[in-house]
């Protein structure tokens, strides 16, 4: 990479840092902080759902598949959105016609205190290391790419575990990534949080857009691609070994818990005005799952066809690394300089925006429902609670980052960790679902089902060789099957002793009276005003990179010369749709004005 593509790099993030800045400015209450107030629109909470799933593995891990097995990646995204469907339609609206302001309090007034202490100890330890992994995999394809000179205080140390000489070290990559998402989420909240998303959404998808069209020139157009990927056996169907039909479909359900349960999600639900948006914002995250999958993995599947032999002559290992990083040697092929940079940045934005999510649903939880639950702090003013969420967001953000500097002497191991890990969390999303519908399933009944469930589920995992059952089917089970039939079990049990649960009265009790009505002025009022803030952001984004684009037309530089009308076209629809927004806020405040 060049000079050009360090200052796009440092530009973004320095955006992403004046953005939460900005949103700081806007922090009244904890709900602010943590739901934001319960003014966001559907669209942004769904956009900011739809970049809570994306992490460095899009690109690397799933990328690499698309490189190897072609459109059965984008079959397995799209069963995301699938289960996005199942969830609008009966789960999301069901979480904001209840007046909590964070998951953990629906499990204190639904199955008690001692869930919650649960759930949030089991949380922390398995999100902590798995956001960890996430962070040092980023950081990984990050110092690839970026060379320091020998000497600098950012080289590779040489030590064990550090990158090689002459590039950036991976301590000051993990500390880099890890600070700038501590910064803009302790300072502007969910409201960082949301707006932030909507900054890497633009770069992720005008990045990846302008890539495609540039990866086709490459190859020699749409048809030769075509021509060449048919050749590849089943490079176009919908299924493979790996992933079977029978897979894709756990794999389904399993992102119907995913997305219906997890805390990031529910938290999204609980901060739109009402059950209706609620609703539209989880169909936004299926319409978009059904549209981008091919969006994110054409680029990969093109530089398959593009490769020697198209790689049908690669042993599985070398197969498996040159899909893993497919995504950045596509890019480094057809990209100008600038725009690599960029696109290290939606590489990078990818996983931060997880990483932000996850800090502020913990600290949304622990402020809520495990500090405010002494009755010491109960009382305490809405300061003191954001505050209290701040220092908890620093406190874990920190652990995170010590993980991640850990994982380089982990010899390996962590893939273990993290996958037992997965096999932990999983199970988690699907009580309190059930919870949402049964009247019967009680505290003790959830961390006894969790329990059984991990102890069958990793026992499983450990003592069932490959040849009897693959690991990925023996995890799909465990996280999705297993958990469903224990709770079955209890739900059976009790329904046959006649036994109902009182936190199911107590939850029916906590519904919000304002979840079906009509906004009021005041939050039509605020939630317009995040909606501009938002789409400004987005705007402002497509804006920069189109700018980066004109001044490498006019500079005359070599390799965006060769792709000339490609440039131009995609300048020009930038401009269309930012000037479209624009005449939609002109025109829109000339009415207000009458």
């Amino acid at each position: 990479m060049g000079t050009l593509d360090y200052l796009v790099i440092l530009a973004y993030f320095l955006g992403l840092i004046a953005v939460s800045v900005i949103m700081s400015r806007k922090i009244k209450s904890s709900e602010d902080m943590f739901i934001a107030g319960r003014n966001s629109s559907w669209w942004l909470s769904g956009i900011s759902s739809y970049m809570t799933i994306f992490s460095a593995s899009t690109f690397v891990v799933w990328g690499g598949v698309a490189y190897k097995s072609g459109l059965v990646a984008v079959v397995v995204a799209t069963g995301l959105g699938i289960a996005s469907l199942i969830v609008g339609k009966w789960i999301s609206g069901k979480w904001r016609s209840l007046k909590i302001k964070s998951p953990g309090e629906f499990l204190t007034v639904r199955f008690g205190h001692r869930s919650v202490s649960f759930y949030t100890i089991s949380g922390i330890v398995a999100r902590a290391v798995h956001t960890a992994v996430a962070l040092y995999a980023v950081a990984v394809v990050m110092c690839a790419l970026i060379k320091v000179p020998d000497g600098s205080i950012l080289a590779s140390t040489g030590m064990p575990g550090d990158t090689a000489v002459g590039y950036l070290s991976i301590w000051w990559a993990l500390l880099i990534l890890g600070a700038i998402a501590l910064i803009y989420t302790v300072m502007g909240g969910f409201l960082a949080v949301l707006m932030t998303d909507v900054i890497q959404f633009g770069v992720l998808l005008s990045v990846v857009v302008f890539m495609i069209p540039l990866s086709l020139h490459a190859v020699g157009g749409a048809g030769n691609f075509i021509e060449s990927a048919s050749q590849i056996p089943g490079f176009f169907s919908g299924s493979s070994e790996t992933y079977t039909w029978s897979w894709l479909l756990l794999w389904v359900f399993l992102n119907v818990g995913m997305i219906g349960g997890d805390w990031p999600f529910v938290q999204r639900y609980i901060s739109v005005p009402t059950r209706k948006d609620a609703r539209k914002s989880t169909y936004l995250i299926g319409l978009l799952y059904f549209l981008t999958p091919v969006i994110w993995y054409l680029p990969t599947m093109i530089y398959r066809v593009m490769e020697p032999g198209m790689a049908m002559d690669l042993d599985a290992a070398t197969m498996t690394y040159s899909g893993e990083h497919a995504y950045v040697n596509m890019s480094k092929m057809v990209m100008m300089s600038g725009m690599v940079g960029m696109m290290l940045a939606a590489m990078l934005s990818a996983t931060l925006s997880n990483v932000s999510g996850i800090l502020n649903v913990y600290a949304n939880v622990f402020t809520y429902d495990i500090w405010k639950h002494k009755d010491k702090n109960r009382d305490a003013d809405e300061r003191t609670l954001i505050k209290v969420g701040r220092t908890f967001t620093v406190v874990f953000g920190l652990v995170i980052i010590v993980l991640s500097m850990l994982i380089p002497f982990a010899g390996g191991a962590e893939k273990v960790v993290v996958t037992l890990l997965t096999m932990i969390m999983c199970p988690l999303y699907i009580p309190s679902i059930w919870g949402l519908f049964s009247r019967r399933l009680t505290g003790n009944q959830l961390i006894s089902a969790m329990l059984a469930t991990w102890a069958i589920g990793i026992t499983a995992k450990l003592a069932i060789p490959a040849s009897v059952m693959s690991q990925s089917l023996i995890e799909s089970i465990s996280g999705c099957v297993l958990p469903v039939v224990i709770l079955a079990g209890m739900e059976l049990w009790s329904k046959a002793k006649g036994l109902t649960d009182k936190g199911y009265d107590a939850i029916c009790e906590y519904t919000d009276p304002h979840a079906d009505k009509e906004p009021d002025e005041r939050a039509k009022k605020a939630v317009k005003a995040y909606s501009h803030m938002a789409a400004t952001c987005f705007c402002l984004t497509l804006l920069a990179i189109a700018a980066l684009l004109l001044g490498k037309l006019l500079a005359g530089d070599a390799k965006t010369l060769e792709v000339k009308n490609i440039v131009i076209g995609f300048i020009a629809a930038i401009c269309i749709l930012d000037g479209s927004y624009a005449a939609y806020r002109i025109i829109e405040h000339k009415k207000n004005e009458k």
